[in-house]
């Protein structure tokens, strides 16, 4: 059987499956979660483990992440998941950049169903990044070494946090609505290839993911290094939903990231229309090096993070609807827009100009239509919008086509941005127009999702 008949069929089973008996169980209350110090001793075991060097950093189709796999994989069906892929897990190949070689990595998918029958086709999916970042390979006079990458922060703590997560989901599965998919994506270091793959591959009913919660790189409790959620575009019924979480007692606090704080998988879901929010507490000069040890991490916050996540799935589980709610901002028609040349301080995306807006952001979100493939559409689609004084980006215009449904990708993505640092004249803030130009191409060993 095939990967998406795997997929297809473990749906089936989940929605025939006669769950209703537990419906009552939501009354009565789950059985307690486990102790913080139980929580903090098996997130603690969980990323020793998992940054070992017998892992070896567990890179992006290495044999490593294929035993990183087996061992999540024993996990979830360990906790009751019912599993969607094989125990040697969802596989897919993807070129490696630097030596032209396939790599072939891998997901490992569960559902822990929910209680209401009439949910049972709605998910709700937490996420995050298995594989590490493997090994360093370099040459001492003429002798080939290689140096382990631990990976502890990056990103053994957010699959720990998941597992974790995932237990006391399943511990308590009768207070969950809608079921809940939880996802450990493979080859996350090659532009999130994994959950590329699983949305546009082998899951088949995409559309009937609800919200997407992203774990990555959580455990670094010191000077910009607090918890913090990233939603992309602000979003009034989301963050009210983060808020209610953070007030309940003894809650961990949480910051709302104005900017994107670290690449994830969620941006392939927001690219899918789904909403998201992503967990971490931010970059930090040890991810993925050497340093990037079991030791330098702070359990006691992963354990209130995983209280969090774990009350905050509860909340999306349970919500009677995922309706998309439009908000319209006016904004004033006499107020006149500048160039980028005219002002004193141009606009900027995080910390970069237009160019870092295409690289990590256009380019990381657009997806090449599948009718502009097979037509064999190559070009440069050329796009306007405005950054307005608040660095909101504001009436997006085609200005260069290269057909309709490229068309639509480039305006979703850019329509979507995240706020810009706005521009300046005379110390005060001020709308710019910004013209880019996005290049598609068929060519060989494009960006996952790019080519066909």
């Amino acid at each position: 059987m095939n990967r998406t008949g795997r997929f297809i069929l473990g749906l089936a089973c989940l929605l025939m499956a006669g769950i209703g008996d537990i419906a009552l169980a939501q009354d009565i209350g789950g059985s307690r979660p486990s102790s913080q110090r139980n929580v903090v001793d098996s997130l603690k075991k969980e990323v020793v483990f998992l940054s070992s060097e017998i892992l070896k950093g567990r890179g992006a189709g290495s044999q490593g992440e294929k035993e990183t796999a087996a061992h999540i994989y024993d996990y979830m069906q360990g906790i009751g998941a019912m599993m969607l892929s094989p125990k040697d897990g969802d596989d897919f190949g993807i070129a490696n950049p630097v030596t032209g070689d396939t790599l072939q990595s891998r997901n490992i998918v569960g559902i822990i169903p929910g209680y209401d029958p009439k949910l049972a086709g709605e998910f709700i999916l937490l996420g995050t990044q298995m594989d590490g970042p493997g090994c360093e390979r370099f040459t001492v006079n003429g002798v080939p070494k290689e140096r382990i990458l631990p990976g502890a922060y990056s990103n053994a703590s957010g699959t720990a946090i998941l597992m974790q997560v995932a237990k006391m989901i399943a511990e308590n599965k009768f207070m969950f609505r809608r079921p809940v998919m939880i996802a450990f994506f493979g080859a996350g270091n090659f532009s999130q290839a994994g959950s590329w793959y699983f949305l546009n591959r082998s899951f088949a009913d995409k559309e009937k993911i609800r919200f997407m919660v992203d774990i990555n790189s959580v455990g670094r409790d010191s000077g910009p290094n607090t918890f913090q959620a990233f939603i992309g575009l602000p979003d009034k019924e989301i963050l009210k939903d983060i808020f209610t979480v953070a007030e309940r007692p003894f809650s961990l606090s949480v910051k709302i990231a104005e900017m994107e704080p670290l690449p994830g998988d969620y941006r392939n879901f927001h690219s899918e229309d789904i909403p998201f929010t992503l967990f971490t507490t931010g970059d930090s000069p040890i991810r993925g090096t050497i340093h990037d040890t079991p030791q330098m991490l702070d359990y006691l916050q992963m354990a209130q993070a995983v209280e969090f996540i774990y009350s905050y799935a509860i909340m999306l589980a349970c919500k009677d609807s995922f309706d998309k709610k439009e908000e319209v901002e006016s904004q004033d028609s006499y107020e006149r827009i500048y160039s980028q040349l005219e002002v004193d301080r141009r606009a900027s995306f995080f910390k970069g100009d237009e160019r870092t807006f295409l690289k990590d952001w256009v380019y990381h979100y657009v997806k090449y239509p599948e009718s502009a493939i097979a037509a064999h559409t190559e070009g440069t689609e050329v796009v306007e919008f405005t950054v307005d004084k608040n660095g909101k980006v504001r009436d997006v215009k085609i200005t260069t086509s290269l057909g309709d449904e490229i068309d639509k990708e480039v305006l979703k993505v850019v329509n979507a941005s995240p706020k810009w640092i706005p521009a300046q004249l005379n110390g005060r803030k001020v709308p710019v127009r910004i013209s880019i130009a996005v290049e598609f191409k068929l060519a060989q060993g494009s960006k996952v999702g790019f080519n066909k």
